[in-house]
């Protein structure tokens, strides 16, 4: 026990024990309590997964039923880490695994229809074109299809919503609910004022005319070139919902034009105005469908729990595994020459990174560029990957890291395995010098991509420290090693290196395009100059070689690869996803918590201030976007 002891008012506190042997008893008790604490998070996994493989088993899906999904916050591109608020400690759903499991649904008998609800939904056009797609093959199939949202926006703009909702054969909207359908907007903030006045410089350069996310930050309002990018962006995307929702509502598209000039809509108005086909309550949605599929007694099965029944049933039992394994080691033994027979997927989501957290996966913190890297060595390795489907779904980043996943997609199709780039909403900027690698690209009418450029600098807070009275005394070896300092401007020698590497890497992005997508220096130029295109306008432009989605990607695939087109090949993920006992053990391993590490300091505070003020994120980027 620690000894008692009286401070200097009096006051008793426990004095602290230091040293040996407290330190190591201290440190063994800690030891002690994280593997506790890591078995008993295992025990209690284990048990969850025990309890659902039994109900698996005791209770198969039904000879009849509709299948049921919520849409909610955003679909990942990515598996995220496992969190002790979701259901079973299931990780979120990703885009490809409700795509997959309605393209299932389709070409099963079983499965009747399909019930969606919506909830405060955060897609990108891109990902609903995804969706739509996905929901339309599976009404062509001759199943139904029908929708539910207690409002399509309220307070917040519901366009992006009800351009889901329209690829379904019935819309429902709650009663005193609204149709929000307001158009397609984007708000980028200037802080330039706001930086003067604390006494922060931004200095910053880049390289396009069009590569307008230091304006921001620099600038006080925006630019007539990027007004003229934005301008033409959001007129191409807002054309291509608007068709959308026309074809699919039965309307022409000056109505719909005139739909959004008046919306919101009331529940009431919204009926009358063709935009909805029902008034009524999710139970009774859920009871038509139901009385419909002639299911009346059973219930709805969730979309998800089919795609695990789905998946358990095409990768067969553990011992048809092992079966599967034998046979191939007994092939090799023979010298039998391997049968190519998949497809691998490999996919990277957010911003581009060379190095990333201990027991982060790809994706998790972003797009780490070792690890997709080392995706693709596993794929050279395996002699039966007939070709590769890169899925890429990020704004930009680091250029060294982009050519870091670049480099690994050259050595796969130099080693005779195609590589086809899916793009997903984003793929601009790091995002789109990563897929000049490829052999094809892919990508959605609506996905967000080019922003050929380069921009970079930093922050100079001289000015703030000299309104707080803080001093700093800087000691130096080198004429340039204060170069990055932010709290002294760069020299003219310095800035003038600076302009230089803004200079290299914006060339090596041109060259890059110019070998990836065969064209000239001068066709490069015209399209570059940092501007962002829609998937759709860049297809115009050579930047891409097809519209489509993730099935289509496969496919390019497919073709270019020479595979059969009757045969069964699956589209297997690398590295292979883990299982929520896995990422736990794998956390624990590492070192990382179930609790956020919070820490805040003036270099934080900046770094959050040039993140928020950017409409593009990091080195290479491309703006965001609200539809309303």
């Amino acid at each position: 026990m620690a000894a008692s002891e009286k401070n200097i008012d009096g006051q008793i506190y426990v004095k602290k024990r230091d040293g040996f042997p407290w330190n190591i008893l201290r440190g063994l008790y800690r030891s002690i309590f994280a593997i506790g604490l890591l078995f008993t998070i295992s025990l209690v996994l284990f048990t969850i997964s025990a309890v659902r493989i039994l109900n698996a088993e005791s209770k198969p899906l039904p000879d009849k039923m509709v299948l049921s999904y919520t849409f909610k916050s955003g679909l990942e591109e990515v598996v995220s880490s496992p969190s002790l608020t979701q259901p079973l400690l299931r990780p979120g759903a990703t885009l490809n695994e409700v795509v997959t499991a309605l393209t299932a649904a389709a070409k099963d008998d079983r499965v009747k229809g399909f019930v969606a609800k919506i909830e405060d939904m955060k897609f990108s056009v891109a990902q609903v074109q995804e969706l739509r797609n996905a929901v339309v093959n599976f009404r062509k199939s001759g199943k139904f299809a029908e929708i539910y949202a207690d409002s399509y926006g309220a307070s917040t703009g519901g366009l992006s919503d009800y351009y889901l909702a329209t690829a379904f054969d019935k819309v429902w909207l709650q009663p005193i609910g609204v149709v929000a359908i307001n158009g397609v907007a984007a708000e980028v903030p200037f802080f330039r004022g706001f930086l003067d006045k604390v006494g922060v410089e931004p200095q910053f350069g880049h390289r396009g005319t069009y590569k307008s996310a230091v304006e921001s930050i620099t600038l006080t309002d925006m630019s007539a070139p990027a007004k003229e990018a934005m301008s033409s962006l959001l007129s191409d995307l807002s054309t291509q919902i608007i068709a959308g929702i026309a074809a699919d509502r039965k309307l022409t598209v000056d109505e719909v034009r005139a739909d959004i000039d008046a919306a919101p809509f009331t529940d009431d108005a919204a009926l009358k105005a063709k935009l909805v086909d029902r008034l009524g309550y999710y139970d009774e949605i859920i009871g038509e469908a139901k009385a419909r599929a002639g299911t009346v007694k059973e219930k709805t099965v969730d979309l998800l729990d089919y795609s695990d029944d789905v998946d358990e049933k095409k990768n067969g039992s553990a011992f048809h595994q092992m079966m599967v394994k034998a046979e191939k080691e007994k092939a090799a033994k023979d010298g039998t020459p391997p049968v190519k027979n998949k497809i691998a997927l490999i996919i990277a989501a957010g911003e581009i990174a060379q190095f990333g957290g201990t027991h982060a996966a790809i994706g998790e913190s972003g797009i780490q560029a070792d690890k997709v890297a080392r995706a693709f060595r596993q794929v050279q390795d395996d002699p039966e990957v007939a070709a590769v489907v890169f899925r890429i779904d990020s704004p930009g980043g680091s250029p060294e890291a982009s050519e870091t996943i670049r480099r690994a997609m050259m050595k796969t199709r130099e080693g005779g395995i195609p590589v086809i780039v899916s793009m997903g909403g984003y793929a601009a900027s790091g995002g789109y010098w990563v897929a000049t690698g490829a052999d094809k690209i892919v990508a959605q009418p609506a996905t967000i991509t080019g922003s050929i450029g380069v921009f970079g600098g930093k922050f100079v807070v001289r000015g703030l420290m000299d309104k707080l009275g803080v001093n700093a005394v800087t000691i130096s070896e080198g004429a340039h090693a204060g170069m990055w300092s932010s709290i002294q401007n760069f020299s003219p020698e310095e800035m003038a290196r600076f302009e230089g590497t803004l200079d290299n890497i914006y060339q090596a992005f041109i060259k890059r395009v110019m070998d990836g997508r065969h064209m000239t220096h001068d066709e490069v130029e015209a399209i570059a100059e940092g501007r962002v295109w829609s998937g759709e306008q860049a297809k115009d432009r050579k930047l891409v070689d097809e519209l489509g989605g993730l099935d289509r990607a496969v496919e390019v695939a497919r073709e270019t690869a020479k595979l059969d087109p009757k045969a069964d090949i699956p589209l297997v993920e690398y590295p292979a996803r883990k299982t929520t006992l896995e990422m736990f053990a794998d956390i624990a391993i590492n070192g990382g918590t179930l609790a956020p590490k919070i820490e805040i300091n003036a270099a934080d505070i900046i770094a959050s201030l040039q993140q928020s003020a950017k409409s593009e994120g990091a080195l290479l980027k491309a703006p965001a976007l609200d539809i309303h």
